[in-house]
């Protein structure tokens, strides 16, 4: 009890010591927060069963297997969390990567939980709309998640063919386009654009 007292005058006594005292503690605080909360969330669900669990899933998941991204002769295999959660070494993808967690925490899983999309048919009729956002976050982080795999440097432009190495070679010389632009409808069937009234394409 009088340890407790002496640490309470301590903290609050108007000190170099008080104040030491509360940065350490603090920020030691702090880490041990984002310790959890990294290893714990974001880490965790990160993992394809999470990813999967949801009903809404079920087709995209079964095309992914079929994907060259699911099972290819290197036995390499790019798992949900690897294409569609940004990941990188700077401050600037952690937040990315925290925005795109909530993002999943409060739309995609509101939707579950109000069951907005309760058959394949139904989340088929919005499939193209959702995977237009997707592409667009793809191309605002300029395919960042498909460089962690793929990139120019690597490529051995003599195994490719003609018009892949025209295409390649303007892209690392001018730089107008991403991977997706030119590669989307990898893992999962690229969604038709669907028709208006008037049967035209939106």
């Amino acid at each position: 009890m009088i340890f407790l007292k002496r640490l309470w005058a301590i903290l609050w006594k108007p000190s170099p010591l008080a104040l030491g005292t509360l940065l350490i503690v603090g920020f030691g605080g702090a880490f041990i927060f984002f310790l959890l909360f990294h290893f714990g969330f974001m880490t965790a669900t990160n993992k394809m069963e999470i990813c999967i669990s949801c009903h809404e899933m079920s087709a995209v998941y079964k095309e992914y297997q079929e994907s060259i991204h699911y099972t290819n002769r290197t036995g390499v295999r790019a798992t949900c969390a690897d294409c569609h959660v940004p990941h990188g070494k700077d401050i600037g993808d952690y937040i990315d990567k925290f925005i795109a967690k909530a993002k999943v925490g409060t739309k995609d899983i509101y939707h579950h939980l109000m069951g907005t999309y309760p058959t394949t048919e139904k989340f088929e009729t919005v499939r193209y709309r959702l995977a237009q956002g997707i592409l667009e976050e793809m191309r605002h982080r300029d395919s960042k998640e498909c460089r962690f795999c793929h990139n120019f440097e690597a490529m051995n432009l003599e195994k490719q063919e003609k018009s892949a190495v025209n295409k390649h070679k303007r892209a690392m010389e001018k730089g107008d386009k991403t991977c997706v632009d030119c590669h989307s409808g990898i893992a999962h069937k690229l969604p038709d654009e669907p028709e208006s009234s008037d049967g035209k394409t939106e």
